[in-house]
């Protein structure tokens, strides 16, 4: 599931921009300029929203919209 996961926001975050991701221990960040805005866990993906916090995504086909907004958040945090 987690390579799964990685591959499809790396493929959906061409569209978008560009990102990282690093592996550690306990998940797998994918970043914006230095800043995390996405973890995949084994149990599903969480994403920054507007509190800065990671809510978990519950739908995978509207992981695009929202993968979109978190990303934006990163570059207003940065």
């Amino acid at each position: 599931m987690d390579k799964y996961l990685i591959r499809t926001i790396i493929i959906i975050m061409t569209s978008i921009g560009q990102v990282e991701y690093r592996m550690h221990e306990q998940f797998t960040g994918i970043y914006r300029d230095g800043i995390l805005f996405a973890k995949i866990h084994d149990e599903g993906v969480y994403l920054l929203n507007n509190q800065n916090t990671f809510i978990k995504i519950d739908k995978e086909e509207e992981i695009k919209d929202q993968l979109r907004q978190a990303y934006n958040l990163a570059l207003i945090s940065a």
